[in-house]
């Protein structure tokens, strides 16, 4: 049976499954039912089914024949894939902006900050949708669980000199996305180590 935390006030049922996903608490492959879900969290079932709705929106869940839900296979390559689609999206947009849209866009008190502005800078409607799912599932999921966030904060300085400098923009973006792929990795990894010794 699905184990997961009761819910308190500040989190929700899709907070719950999604950092229970991504963190690994939830392995790949799992059998994920709004009944279970529902009687673990202690709640009804109707926000479990539109937390998994959304969670098959993000790519964290898939639905299989027969209306089954199971936790996606977020191994390493998935991984690396998502942060990496992730940085060549923005260098796309960044690589279109005018000076005065590249001055806001660098002026930014955080990561997560820079991300946001960025994603409202797209002009596709789709790829918007994609580097906002990233941005606040994947990427802000990394950041408010980072092991190591000297390596992330590091290759993010590296990137905004390289904006700003226009001196090898897609490789800093490229070494930030590794940096956050491999964090997540990592993340996941502790998590395992940790369950595996309790």
């Amino acid at each position: 049976m699905l184990k997961l935390d009761r819910i308190y006030k500040s989190e929700t049922v899709l907070e719950i499954l999604q950092n229970a996903i991504l963190s690994g608490d939830i392995e790949p492959n799992t059998l994920i039912t709004q009944s279970d879900a529902a009687l673990s969290l202690g709640i009804s079932r109707m926000p479990v089914r539109e937390a998994l709705i959304a969670l098959e929106f993000y790519g964290l869940v898939e639905r299989l024949p027969g209306q089954h839900i199971v936790v996606s296979n977020l191994n390493d390559e998935f991984i690396k894939n998502i942060f990496s689609d992730m940085a060549l999206l923005e260098f796309e947009t960044i690589k279109n902006l005018n000076s005065e849209s590249l001055n806001t866009l660098l002026i930014t008190e955080s990561q997560i900050e820079f991300h946001k502005k960025l994603c409202k800078l797209v002009n596709s409607t789709l790829r918007k949708k994609f580097l906002k799912i990233n941005t606040e599932v994947y990427f802000e999921f990394v950041i408010k669980n980072s092991v190591c966030p000297e390596q992330i904060n590091d290759a993010f300085k590296n990137l905004l000199k390289a904006i700003k400098f226009s001196d090898s923009m897609q490789s800093a973006f490229e070494i930030y996305a590794e940096s956050l792929a491999l964090e997540l990795i990592n993340i996941r990894k502790e998590k395992k180590n940790r369950n595996v010794k309790s």
